[in-house]
């Protein structure tokens, strides 16, 4: 695992924070615990630097600490019996991952890009939230809302069609400033072909095709391998609306 550990004492250290919002170009965040939370959850925690592709915590393995993402983007995948990936989420600042059930980790995480991460001891953090109440009860909605998003993402992949899942996909990465430049409207998408097809429920080839086709809509531009122009994020919502057809 290529991790690098801070010390927390650096005044440039990235805040603690997790975020509640419903990803879309218009939300706006909330964050989850108070300023005096965030203190003692910074007291049980350390900084650490994950490179590209790097492993955070592999499906299987024992889940010894829980991570709140603080810069970057993580990938979230499980392999099925028959060896195929599918990717479950990304995470991006504010998010939280590495739920375990029964004390194992059932989902790999990776960095996708260069990436910093709040890491936990899970004992530590049982212990905490025993402690104090009202930051258990912020925990525990936060949960909620991850369960929430994973049962919208179930129906877009049964209801949605390719060219939707993919649209609905970039609108979410249009939150987050991290990614999108409003003034320039222009988008760093820096996954994978692979990565997006995983995710979306498709084969690589037909990413390609997708791309290609709301680019030719004039819904989006590319403008190099990682950077996206999005010229019309009104007709991607709308595409959202229309009824299911193929591609």
């Amino acid at each position: 695992m290529m991790l690098k550990m801070s010390a927390l004492q650096n005044d440039a250290m990235p805040e603690l924070r997790a975020q509640l919002m419903e990803r879309s170009p218009a939300s706006r965040a909330t964050d989850l615990w108070a300023p005096e939370q965030e203190i003692r959850l910074q007291s049980i925690a350390t900084l650490v630097e994950v490179r590209r592709n790097g492993l955070i915590f592999g499906e299987g393995t024992p889940a010894d600490f829980f991570y709140v993402m603080a810069r970057g983007m993580a990938r979230i995948s499980r392999v099925s019996k028959s060896g195929r990936r599918q990717v479950m989420a990304f995470k991006m600042t504010g998010d939280l991952l590495g739920y375990p059930d029964r004390g194992i980790y059932v989902n790999t995480g990776r960095a996708v890009n260069s990436t910093s991460l709040y890491r936990i001891p899970w004992h530590r953090l049982t212990t905490l939230l025993r402690r104090d109440p009202d930051l258990h009860s912020n925990f525990l909605t936060r949960v909620a809302s991850d369960v929430g998003q994973a049962q919208k993402r179930i129906m877009a992949l049964g209801q949605q069609n390719v060219s939707q899942r993919l649209s609905s996909f970039l609108l979410e990465l249009m939150a987050n400033s991290e990614f999108y430049n409003l003034q320039r409207r222009q988008l760093s998408l820096q996954l994978t072909r692979f990565d997006l097809a995983d995710y979306l429920g498709t084969t690589p080839e037909t990413v390609v095709r997708v791309m290609a086709r709301l680019e030719q809509a004039g819904l989006v531009r590319r403008l190099t391998a990682r950077l996206l122009e999005i010229r019309d994020a009104e007709g991607m919502a709308h595409l959202l609306d229309e009824r299911r057809r193929s591609g």
